[in-house]
């Protein structure tokens, strides 16, 4: 009798993870659709809703996606003069794409430096660019939520159970965390180093790294440049103020959805449970606590938060209606305006050129290249 091969199988994690988040999303999807108090609910209880306001609400998110490009803009232009508004609005959408369908937004910034890279900005300079504009929003959403919380203790204390005191401790405790690292990694290039150096060393030595010398070598390289364009970005005094004022009025535009959502209903914002200030209030704390959970676009813990905050503002029958189109609105219809600008564009031999044509005929599949 001939040998019987063992048969090795091999869970595709990555496609069950996928899979999950799929199922998640249209579980959520139909659960705010189709069950009691649901949207059809709401559309059969005679509630007329308003489509000024809701087209207010998308107004207010797609000036929010323009500003976000406005300020890369900014950045990228120091380094790169050639690089137009037009290469700005493509970068943001890719990464609104890829921020909106990978595990904790880790997929967009990586996938818009390659974008840039096939633009003619170069990998150190977009990745300065990047890193500054992420510690500029991370900055600005802290403080936001820090404010919003001591302006509006009570409101956010009798709102908070235990799930929620969880949550609130691992969105602040992400958010400092994040910002030391990146501060770290922006302004200590030898510490930076030695700490990824030893993790290079620590895989070489369980066989999970080769070359290693090799690849600390060329790290160092690459910071010595990432470096010298973060210091040539912060000398920039009149830059740094703009894009703190921007960032902010975007957050406090991102932030007015929900009321919008709110005024679409018919609640009177006379009423006493509804305020501009508490919902903007309100919002970016459900943005602060949502923002880091490990799943694309924090699916499922966004809708529980809102659903905590908001319901304050919104009652029974229509508070499942409010999270479905908020959802809606700033996050399943990104992934559709931002789906056209996924892949990524061929690598040009200079900063971009003033011929639209060459720009915009030349691509291909960024993930296949990638």
């Amino acid at each position: 009798m001939g040998t019987l091969k063992k048969i090795r199988f091999r869970i595709p994690w990555g496609l069950v993870f996928n899979l999950f988040i799929i199922g998640l999303t249209v579980f959520l999807i139909v659960f705010f659709i189709f069950s009691e108090d649901g949207f059809i609910d709401l559309l059969n209880s005679g509630i007329k809703i308003n489509v000024l306001w809701l087209l207010l609400a998308v107004f207010m998110h797609l000036s929010n996606i323009a500003i976000d490009a406005a300020i890369l803009y900014l950045f990228i232009k120091e380094s790169t003069p050639g690089f137009k508004i037009r290469n700005a609005i493509v970068v943001s959408m890719v990464g609104q794409f890829y921020c909106a369908v990978t595990p904790g937004a880790s997929g967009g910034q990586p996938m818009q430096v390659l974008s840039m890279t096939r633009m003619g900005v170069s990998g150190a300079n977009g990745t300065a660019a990047l890193i500054q504009k992420f510690l500029v929003w991370q900055f600005t959403l802290t403080a936001y939520s820090i404010v919003a919380m001591a302006a509006k203790f009570s409101m956010f204390v009798g709102n908070l159970d235990f799930a929620m005191w969880v949550l609130t401790a691992i969105g602040f405790m992400g958010q400092i965390i994040t910002i030391v690292v990146l501060l770290l990694a922006s302004f200590n290039k030898a510490v930076t180093s030695k700490v990824i150096g030893g993790i290079f060393r620590f895989l070489a030595k369980i066989h999970l790294m080769k070359n290693v010398d090799k690849k600390i070598k060329d790290l160092d390289e690459a910071l010595t440049n990432f470096h010298e364009c973060n210091k040539a970005l912060n000398k920039n005094k009149a830059l740094v103020v703009k894009v703190y004022v921007l960032t902010f009025i975007q957050l406090t535009i991102l932030f007015l959805v929900p009321f919008c959502i709110a005024m679409s209903f018919g609640i009177n914002e006379t009423n006493d449970n509804v305020n501009m200030f508490d919902m903007i209030c309100a919002q970016s704390y459900v943005s602060m606590v949502s923002g880091l959970v490990p799943l694309p676009g924090g699916s499922g813990a966004a809708e529980y938060c809102f659903s905590q905050f908001f319901g304050n503002f919104f009652d029974a029958q229509m508070i499942k209606s409010a999270i479905l189109i908020w959802r809606t609105i700033t996050y399943y219809a990104t992934i559709m305006i931002s789906l056209p600008f996924a892949a990524i564009r061929k690598k040009k031999n200079s900063a971009p050129a003033d011929d639209d044509s060459e720009q915009h005929t030349d691509t291909d599949s960024g993930l296949a290249e990638s």
